[in-house]
């Protein structure tokens, strides 16, 4: 049974339902900034208008003062009105041209404040040590005279204050729910789409029968999984019809093949005259009945036929008995047969498969080498796989002929007078298949290169 890997936080952020979250809390969270800024605009725009324009009122009733009764009688009144501010929210000052205190209650004219088109705002330290933030409005009067009115705006900043606190924890918690929630969709959503892929690789590696899951929730993921698993019903009764007619055909043809082949070797003994004819006769028909076979064991191979049969086996061990039995065969052709492996390589598979893929690779190794070259034969344990590689010193192959060498019945035209029907690679590529390994062809620089990466996989 295939284990569910647990996804990654790469592979969160990578899914679409996770940046369409995303996309959407910054829209909702624009939205929010909007709404903060238009309350803004609505409520403290208008308290900032209102001070104002109550500052602006009050400051144009002194200057209205001072030109009818003088500098006395503004002192007069400023002093008034500093005696009837009982909530000490107003600020008065009127200075002369160093500015210097005249009247007021301000012990001193503001430092290091600068004043924008007439207004000012500054800090003002009150008796029992607190800070007030105050804005005011500054007037020339008279001759070098300065008058200043202000009020005490602190309920203003506080109410900025609350504005903007809430603007960034309305913001932030916008965008924390919305990573939660794409977070959690995200997994609901990447665990049916592990399902799916699940069940396809299952498909692939020759397991025809899977079927997606359908939990019943009638969601566009079950009716998505119902459609696929209506295609793949489809798909493997084609598959098997095919097979079906290919296996019919290749029984019933090699079964007269095999008549002819043995008439003629009857032929051979009681005529001899033309045992030479003869004898050519039975070679191509036994070259008939090997293709025949190996088409065959190839359609039996990508049936899944001998995944029952799957148990834990030395990859070394049965690439060293090839290699033995193939040394004559080497000798005869004055190659040199060199194997080398570092430890023994378990892997999860199928000894008389994982043999058949290292003789066809080490047969066409020998067969394509001239003599005075070498073959060597590695098995290397890596974490994650078992890695075998056939490499020779032949006249390898094109860079653009690569991957049609694995197909069926491909020969290349260097390769056509030594024997062969075509079938090698094709097979060993539905070897490698049914292990859920990977095949690697390069050119080796003189030579040729296979490797077969077959993963260190318990038993299911």
């Amino acid at each position: 049974m295939s284990r569910t890997v647990p996804p990654s936080a790469g592979s969160l952020l990578r899914t679409s339902t996770f940046q369409l979250t995303l996309i959407y809390a910054v829209l909702f969270a624009v939205s929010v900034l909007l709404l903060f800024g238009a309350l803004y605009w609505f409520t403290l725009g208008s308290l900032n208008r209102q001070i104002n324009a109550t500052i602006e009122v009050e400051i144009s009733g002194l200057a209205e003062q001072f030109e009818r009764q003088g500098l006395r009688g503004l002192v007069d009144v400023v002093a008034q009105r500093v005696e009837r501010d009982t909530e000490h929210r107003s600020v008065y000052l009127f200075a002369d041209a160093n500015l210097e205190p005249l009247a007021g209650n301000l012990r001193r004219w503001p430092a290091g404040s600068e004043i924008t088109n007439g207004w000012l705002e500054f800090p003002r330290a009150l008796a029992d040590g607190s800070v007030v933030p105050v804005r005011a409005r500054v007037l020339a009067v008279g001759r070098n005279l300065r008058l200043l009115v202000g009020r005490d705006v602190r309920e203003l900043a506080q109410l900025e204050r609350v504005f903007e606190r809430a603007a960034v924890f309305g913001v932030g918690a916008v965008l924390l729910l919305a990573l939660v929630g794409g977070v959690l969709m995200s997994l609901t959503a990447q665990r049916r789409v592990s399902e799916i892929n699940r069940t396809a690789r299952q498909i692939i590696g020759g397991d025809l029968a899977r079927r997606v899951p359908v939990t019943g929730s009638r969601d566009e993921y079950d009716s998505l999984a119902v459609n696929i698993n209506a295609m793949l019903d489809q798909i493997e009764s084609l598959l098997e019809g095919v097979r079906h007619v290919g296996d019919s055909i290749a029984h019933d043809l090699r079964t007269p093949l095999t008549r002819l082949r043995n008439r003629l070797e009857r032929l051979a003994v009681s005529a001899p005259a033309d045992s030479t004819d003869i004898a050519r006769c039975v070679r191509e028909a036994d070259r008939l009945l090997a293709t025949f076979n190996a088409l065959l064991r190839i359609a039996r191979i990508e049936s899944g036929a001998y995944r029952a049969a799957f148990a834990d086996v030395d990859l070394a061990g049965i690439a060293q008995d090839v290699c033995d039995f193939y040394r004559p065969a080497a000798e005869d052709r004055s190659v040199a047969l060199y194997f080398r492996a570092t430890e023994p390589g378990r892997v999860f598979g199928d000894r008389e498969l994982l043999a058949q893929a290292v003789t066809n690779l080490l047969d066409n190794a020998i067969k394509y080498t001239p003599a005075g070259g070498q073959v060597e034969v590695t098995v290397a344990s890596e974490p994650q796989a078992c890695r075998l590689a056939v490499s020779d010193t032949g006249p390898g192959i094109p860079p653009e002929e690569i991957e049609n060498v694995q197909r069926r019945f491909v020969r290349l035209d260097s390769a056509r007078p030594e024997p062969g029907n075509g079938l090698g690679l094709a097979l060993v590529r539905a070897v490698v298949d049914q292990h859920r390994g990977s095949l690697g062809i390069e050119n080796n620089r003189p030579g040729f290169r296979i490797t077969i990466d077959i993963p260190r996989a318990a038993s299911p």
